[in-house]
């Protein structure tokens, strides 16, 4: 190559990286729309059911909760009794079926054959005999106070077992003209749970247990805790004590024959009161 010849060195390489580069340019901002596009705009995951929504959830449950039902078509309206051992406890079950649940204040009959199963309910003060605990009769307030944080509501004729301190149900009850009552816990989800008292004594509960409402009493003196863990042993799901020791119940069976659970009453006090389930 002479001295005045002129040779351009490198000129296609240079045009080859302009055009990759411009290619890895497009390339970028193509992937930043794609990633504000996703961003932005709403987008949702495959699902057996697109259009479920959170309170699907919380109706699940509220149906769930009307699970609870003693009727059968097939038995008469009547309390089927039956006997049970769990951890070396002799246990008595008591099942009312077509009855419908309601709270008694006051005296009642044993002779109404109306009644299926009836069972004193929530404690009384020993000062003044009156109810301890909050306690709605058909929608009148006759007690208050959280002494004891297990429930039980019947409203419309359907039972709700539960543990709060304080319960929307309260007030529901007497805006429905339902009844409320409070007793001490003693199955939560079919856990056990703990109390103070530690006499022994002849213990009764109301449960739910396989879908249905039953009062279970323990034939033996036994403490609350150990009843308890024998309940949830048992496949209680949810329940509260009631009234223990010799206090006044019965029921009838299907032959109509009369079954006494206690004997004890509390004649001097005019708010002895009971859980009972009528006929429907």
């Amino acid at each position: 190559m002479n001295d005045n010849e002129i040779r351009v060195i490198g000129g296609r390489g240079q045009r080859g990286s302009k055009k990759r580069f411009l290619w890895w340019a497009l390339f970028v901002v193509a992937v930043a729309v794609i990633v504000i596009l996703w961003l932005v705009v709403p987008h949702q995951s495959p699902s057996t059911e697109p259009d479920a929504r959170p309170d699907d959830a919380v109706g699940a449950t509220a149906e769930a909760s009307l699970l609870i039902d003693n009727a059968d078509p097939s038995m008469p309206a009547a309390t089927v009794v039956c006997d049970t051992v769990v951890d070396n406890l002799h246990l008595r079950i008591f099942t009312p079926y077509n009855a419908t649940p309601e709270l008694h204040v006051g005296h009642l009959s044993r002779q109404d054959t109306n009644v299926v199963l009836a069972a004193m309910a929530a404690d009384l003060r020993r000062d003044n005999g009156r109810i301890v605990g909050a306690f709605v009769q058909e929608g009148q307030p006759l007690s208050w106070g959280l002494s004891k944080k297990g429930y039980c509501a019947i409203i419309d004729g359907r039972i709700t077992i539960g543990v709060a301190e304080n319960s929307p149900l309260f007030e529901q009850a007497t805006e429905q003209e339902g009844y409320f009552f409070r007793q001490y816990p003693s199955v939560k989800e079919g856990k056990s749970l703990e109390n103070n008292p530690e006499n022994a004594s002849f213990r009764r509960a109301l449960c739910t247990m396989g879908g249905r409402v039953c009062i279970v009493a323990c034939t033996d003196r036994v403490l609350m805790n150990e009843f308890s863990t024998a309940l949830a042993h048992l496949g209680v799901s949810d329940a509260i004590f009631l009234v223990g020791g010799t206090a006044e119940g019965w029921c009838r069976d299907s032959e109509g024959k009369l079954v006494i659970i206690g004997t004890s009453t509390l004649k001097k006090s005019k708010y002895i009161n009971y859980i009972v389930f009528r006929k429907q």
